[in-house]
């Protein structure tokens, strides 16, 4: 009762924001719970730190004490984004792989279900789950582009979502499932090549132009 008093203390887009984060890092706390716990560390450690501080420094106790209460809850929710970043940043990687063994299993014949759940590889890590809980989606029932949709909702993906809007787009209009999985593999590896050729021409130049600059 009192994690859920504390949560609704926080305007409603800073409360969602941290539950959408909790939901891209597959942390299942309750957000109000979680919001609580953090603001009672948070309150704690800015206590300690403003005392500490205004021990060597002579300033106002409630201003160190309000930035060090800011600052702590910023660097929690700082730690869920670039913790959700790398996740997705992983996935990007793990994606056309992931396709490309889905497009094969639908070749040879296995239902959409069964060749999602066979194409969750081990190395795939945690992106292994999020295929897993797709094709036990499918084989319970749920449309295939819900089914889609649905990870997206769980990973902060730009290219993943743009990737399946393309493929549930491409499979609405009448396209082979196989085909598109297929092709947008090879998509997505191009589109990786193109990115690194494009920064390591950014890196020449950065280095032509300090070069040019310490000369």
């Amino acid at each position: 009762m009192l994690y859920r008093i504390i949560s609704r203390l926080y305007p409603k887009k800073i409360h969602d924001s941290f539950g959408q984060m909790l939901m891209y890092n597959n942390i299942s706390a309750d957000i109000d719970r979680y919001l609580g716990l953090v603001t009672i560390f948070s309150l704690i450690l800015a206590i300690l730190i403003s005392s500490l501080i205004r021990i060597f420094v002579s300033f106002n106790i409630f201003l160190l004490f309000l930035a060090s209460f800011i600052i702590t809850l910023s660097s929690v929710y700082t730690y869920l984004v670039l913790s959700a970043d790398s996740r997705a940043k992983f996935v990007e990687e793990m994606l056309p792989d992931a396709l490309q063994l889905m497009s094969a299993n639908l070749r040879a014949g296995m239902t959409v279900d069964k060749a999602l759940l066979l194409a969750a590889r081990p190395e795939f890590s945690h992106f292994k789950d999020d295929i897993n809980e797709v094709g036990k989606e499918i084989a319970t029932g749920k449309e295939f582009g819900e089914a889609l949709m649905g990870m997206t909702r769980r990973i902060r993906s730009e290219k993943l979502l743009k990737t399946f809007q393309l493929v549930i787009t491409g499979v609405e209009s009448g396209g082979e499932l196989a085909d598109l999985l297929e092709h947008s593999a090879s998509n997505l590896r191009q589109q990786k090549l193109v990115g690194e050729r494009v920064r390591s021409s950014v890196l020449v130049y950065v280095i032509f132009i300090f070069s040019a600059i310490g000369f």
